[in-house]
C-alpha cells in the first residue's frame, strides 16, 4: 500500500471515529464522560454544542479523505482545530486540575497527532 493510500485510509478511520463519537456525545451528552459527569444545564448545552462541532470536523475529514490535495486547506484547518483543542485541554489541566486519565491522554494525542499527520501529508505531495 502506498503512503498516500495509507494516509487516506487513516483519514477515513479517524473520520469515522470522530463522527461516531460526536453523534454519541450529541445524543447522550456528558454522561459518556468518565468519572463524575453531573453537570449544569449550561455545561450540558455547551458540551453538546461542541460535540456537534467535533462531528462536523469528522465530516470534513471524510470528504477530504477522498481527495486530500483538493481539500488541503480544510485538512490544515481540521488539524489546527484539533491541535488548538489540545492546547485548550492543557490550559484546563493547569487552571482547573487534572481530569480523568483518559482525557489527560487526549492532550497528548491532540498535540502530537495533528502535526504528525500534517507532516505525513506533506510527504505524500510536493507542496502544501
Amino acid at each position: 500500500m502506498s503512503s498516500r493510500r495509507a494516509f487516506r485510509s487513516v483519514l477515513v478511520l479517524l473520520a469515522l471515529f470522530v463522527v461516531v463519537t460526536g453523534v454519541l456525545e450529541i445524543v447522550v451528552g456528558p454522561s459518556l464522560l468518565p468519572g463524575n459527569n453531573e453537570v449544569s444545564p449550561t455545561v450540558d448545552s455547551n458540551y453538546r454544542f461542541f460535540a456537534a462541532i467535533w462531528c462536523a470536523l469528522g465530516v470534513v475529514l471524510m470528504a477530504a479523505a477522498k481527495d486530500p490535495d483538493a481539500h488541503a486547506p480544510a485538512l490544515r484547518a481540521v488539524f489546527g482545530a484539533v491541535f488548538l483543542g489540545g492546547v485548550a485541554r492543557a490550559v484546563s489541566y493547569v487552571d482547573a486540575g487534572a481530569p480523568h486519565a483518559m482525557l489527560t491522554a487526549f492532550i497528548g494525542v491532540e498535540l502530537l497527532l495533528p502535526p504528525l499527520l500534517l507532516l505525513w501529508y506533506s510527504r505524500t505531495r510536493v507542496t502544501l
